[in-house]
């Protein structure tokens, strides 16, 4: 009886570990309201922390308005901007060369999945072009820094409608405690950032996996040798007949 309760822990454990990428959270912003954030504000979504940091030339200790969570379906969120295109619900608008660092509130590492984002033009009505990169830059879980960058779609009727972007693709398997989605704008040379407040994004949808739990380590341990176990004793017996 005790070994057919390993054997069972064994295959739940292997269940429980083959399912973790399904595990992942999906960061939508639906839950929380339409919001206005300054420098050094924080609000959390499900299991991460988002603190919002204003422009670069403002420093780390800037507390100007740097970012908002708004509505696409509201016709009033953008009275100036161009909002972004294709989206109905709640997202997350970095500002006036803004940006966003997210961890998890237990301080767990995790690894990035997808995010859908565009860009957030900073005056209504520009040409059908392509104008800077959404940004991401990790702090892996050993201290090191990785940064990607993801062009913006070309905006259409002066909107930028949202795409998605495998972050996996491009950050594999790392583990970070940290990472900061912020954007820069072409200029003639390349993408620049500080940019006079014209450097602006939107995201949602981002895809995070939390780093299993070193308990559910341990159980797969253990339903390994479990199986092991069973496994050596069935051949015992087959030898002993």
């Amino acid at each position: 009886m005790q070994l057919k309760r390993m054997t069972a822990a064994a295959l739940g454990a292997i269940a429980l570990m083959s399912a973790a990428p399904a595990m992942a959270d999906i960061i939508d912003f639906n839950s929380l309201d339409s919001n206005t954030f300054n420098g050094l504000d924080t609000f959390d979504s499900g299991a991460y922390h988002f603190l919002v940091i204003d422009s670069p030339a403002s420093g780390p200790d800037g507390t100007g308005f740097a970012g908002a969570i708004g509505n696409g379906g509201d016709p009033y969120l953008c009275a100036i901007a161009g909002c972004p295109s294709g989206n109905s619900s709640n997202f997350y608008l970095g500002v006036n060369d803004g940006s966003v660092n997210i961890s998890r509130g237990d301080n767990k590492s995790f690894s990035l999945g997808r995010v859908d984002y565009a860009f957030l033009a900073p005056v209504d009505n520009l040409p059908g072009y392509s104008y800077g990169q959404l940004v991401v830059t990790g702090t892996t879980s050993g201290g090191g820094k990785v940064t990607y960058s993801f062009d913006f779609p070309e905006l259409a009727s002066g909107h930028s409608p949202f795409i998605t972007a495998d972050l996996s693709s491009r950050f594999g398997n790392t583990l970070f405690s940290n990472v900061t989605i912020s954007s820069c704008i072409f200029d003639g040379a390349g993408c620049v950032n500080p940019s006079d407040n014209q450097a602006q994004f939107a995201f949602d949808n981002l895809t995070l996996a939390p780093v299993p739990e070193p308990s559910s380590y341990a159980m797969m341990g253990l339903g390994l040798a479990a199986i092991s176990l069973v496994v050596r004793r069935r051949a015992n017996k087959n030898n002993n007949v």
